[in-house]
């Protein structure tokens, strides 16, 4: 069975040698998660609350940040990887990540 959330999180960054987005800007960004797992006997997964809650966790990382302080390249693709990573690491069986850094534009990372 698979359960997924959304979070929202604010950051800056810059896309080092990019013509465009070379300069620091900002943007909202968007997180879906994915995790999958049986379903135990309280019906559930985990709970929706619990999942949130880590993922504000490790979001709270990178808001209102300059993500070039973190991420060597803040790119979608690289802020996608990490937080990923960041899921894993606390033993989460995660399936998908989804960085929108706007309502049409997205990375996405599954296992």
């Amino acid at each position: 069975m698979r359960i997924g959330v959304k979070e929202k999180f604010s950051a800056a960054h810059s896309i080092p040698g990019h013509e465009k987005c070379g300069r620091l800007h900002g943007h909202n960004f968007m997180v879906e998660v994915e995790i999958e797992g049986e379903v135990k006997e309280d019906g559930m997964v985990m709970d929706f609350y619990d999942l949130k809650k880590l993922l504000r966790e490790i979001l709270s990382e990178f808001d209102h940040r300059i993500l070039n302080e973190i991420i060597e390249v803040p790119t979608s693709e690289n802020i996608c990887v990490e937080i990923f990573k960041k899921l894993r690491e606390r033993s989460l069986n995660v399936v998908r990540v989804r960085v929108y850094e706007s309502e049409d534009k997205w990375a996405e990372l599954t296992a």
